[in-house]
């Protein structure tokens, strides 16, 4: 009996205890609440977020700077200070002082960001300045690769392209000892011919002529039944200018060209042969001693085709001088010649 009562006791107690404990639980909640409320009233910690609006509704309402100044003015006023670079497949924008504020496949030229193979002002008012059409009078000097063995022989001298002449001036037609009937190789000055050419600028970077000449130093002699050497040469020419323009008259012009005409090259050499005592000699040479110095011309042409490089220096609008340097394939005679031209041009 006791122990019910004392059991009953602890009971009661632990009941008024948790009463006690969720009725003082229940304010302290309570007072958290007010000083948290207190704390932000005080200032002590950050106010709530407010709420954002859209941007569109900010600029719809808010259309002025801290100074009061209206922000589309003041963006205005930033673009001219500052002038946006041309954009890639947009139009360029003026007001560029260096490439640095261009982006990186253009350049600033005449304060415009344009692309860098765009011609600037200048080379557009040039490219048609000065004469299309210009006439020259030069020199064509000729060089000539010279090679062959027994030369004087007359199989040589048949249908080899050679032509050995006596010191009388008559052509050789005695029969050598085999392997000493002269050989030749190396470079012969070849002949010297005045021209006369017209050419014209098709285009800012192409210009086609035409060029005719006379040897007038250098002919070769004429074979003893063929053919008189063909003084007379003719060819047309085709350029591709590295400069500005074709016949630019503001600066030095550069060029390479193509050309191809007709024309006869005879190079020339000295020649020792012996002669062959054991064959009788012919009817008309029978004065042909044992040994004795020939002059060899090669015979090469008399059409051909080559290429060089070239260049304009002007002396004014109308004046200026032409020189080329090309190497020539020579047919159906073969040889190869170097030919070096110079000439006075007028422009009309």
């Amino acid at each position: 009996m006791i122990r019910q009562q004392i059991l009953l006791e602890l009971v009661t107690c632990l009941v008024a205890a948790l009463l006690c404990t969720l009725a003082t639980a229940a304010p302290k909640r309570h007072v958290q609440e007010q000083d948290v409320t207190l704390d932000e009233e005080n200032g002590d910690s950050p106010p709530a977020p407010k709420k954002t609006h859209p941007k569109a509704d900010t600029d719809d309402t808010d259309d002025t700077d801290e100074g009061g100044k209206p922000k589309a003015a003041a963006r205005e006023g930033e673009e001219e200070e500052h002038p946006a670079p041309a954009r890639a497949g947009g139009a360029p924008r003026p007001g560029c002082h260096s490439d640095l504020e261009c982006d990186g496949r253009a350049v600033c030229r005449d304060g415009k960001c344009v692309d860098p193979n765009t011609e600037s002002d200048e080379e557009a008012a040039t490219a048609t300045a000065g004469p299309s059409l210009w006439w020259s009078l030069g020199l064509v000097g000729d060089a000539m690769f010279i090679s062959g063995s027994d030369v004087c022989t007359e199989h040589s001298q048949v249908s080899g392209g050679f032509t050995c002449i006596r010191g009388s001036g008559s052509q050789y037609h005695g029969t050598p000892i085999a392997g000493a009937g002269g050989s030749v190789s190396g470079i012969s000055f070849a002949p010297l011919r005045v021209t006369l050419g017209v050419s014209a600028r098709l285009s800012r970077k192409v210009s086609a002529g035409v060029r005719l000449g006379y040897a007038v130093l250098g002919q070769g002699p004429q074979p003893d039944g063929g053919n008189k050497f063909l003084a007379f040469s003719a060819e047309a020419q085709g350029a591709w200018w590295l400069s500005n323009q074709a016949f630019g008259t503001k600066n030095i012009g550069t060029f390479v060209e193509i050309s191809a005409g007709i024309a006869e090259v005879d190079g020339h050499s000295k020649v020792t042969v012996r002669e062959n005592t054991m064959v009788p000699p012919p009817v008309s040479q029978l004065d042909n001693p044992p040994q004795q110095s020939l002059d060899a011309y090669q015979k090469a042409g008399a059409g051909f085709g080559g290429a060089g490089v070239g260049f304009f220096l002007p002396f004014g609008q109308r004046v200026g001088l032409v020189g080329d340097l090309r190497v020539l394939e020579l047919f159906p005679s073969s040889g190869t010649v170097v030919s070096l031209g110079v000439s006075g041009a007028f422009g009309i």
